[in-house]
């Protein structure tokens, strides 16, 4: 009964030692159509966190899937944009709300305040995303890669969102 116990003990250690060096993402694990729709919220946010009016989305509303490579295999990953020409009365605070913002979202962001105010960010739920204040300001999301064909993407029409 003890060497059975014994076994039992000594095969759950193996076992978690194995799980735990077989390390994934999220991003393994999450569908094409969920790393679309978050490339559009982190844009509405990012909106939303610059106190800046007026927004037009680029191409109509629509992500653009692109290819990609996770774990050496092909993937998806949604583009997306923005742009406003209602400009805040102070950018560097602008600027410094959307970094807070993406802080809050895991992302890692730095400010570069020459020759005008930009914010540039990396980690968390996407690959890479901009803020910049002149000559417009205009937000670019680059979406995590997931798995999944581009291609899939490329022939669908969604009906674009409305935007505030």
């Amino acid at each position: 009964m003890i060497a059975r116990g014994l076994l039992a003990a000594a095969t759950a250690i193996v076992l978690a030692g194995g799980l735990a060096s077989c390390a994934t993402t999220k991003e393994e694990f999450m569908r094409p159509q969920e790393a679309q729709q978050q490339a559009v919220e982190i844009l509405e946010g990012t909106m939303l966190a610059s106190g800046a009016t007026n927004w037009v989305p680029d191409r109509k509303g629509l992500t653009i899937p692109q290819e990609c490579v996770l774990n050496g295999q092909s993937g998806v990953t949604f583009g997306h944009g923005a742009y406003t020409t209602t400009l805040g009365p102070d950018p560097l605070a602008d600027a410094q709300r959307v970094a807070d913002y993406w802080g809050t979202l895991g992302i890692k962001s730095r400010i570069v305040t020459d020759p005008v105010p930009r914010v540039f960010g990396e980690g968390g739920p996407v690959n890479a995303i901009s803020f910049s204040t002149a000559p417009t300001y205009a937000i670019s999301v680059g979406g995590p890669c997931v798995p999944g064909n581009p291609y899939d993407f490329y022939d669908q029409t969604p009906t674009p969102r409305p935007w505030p």
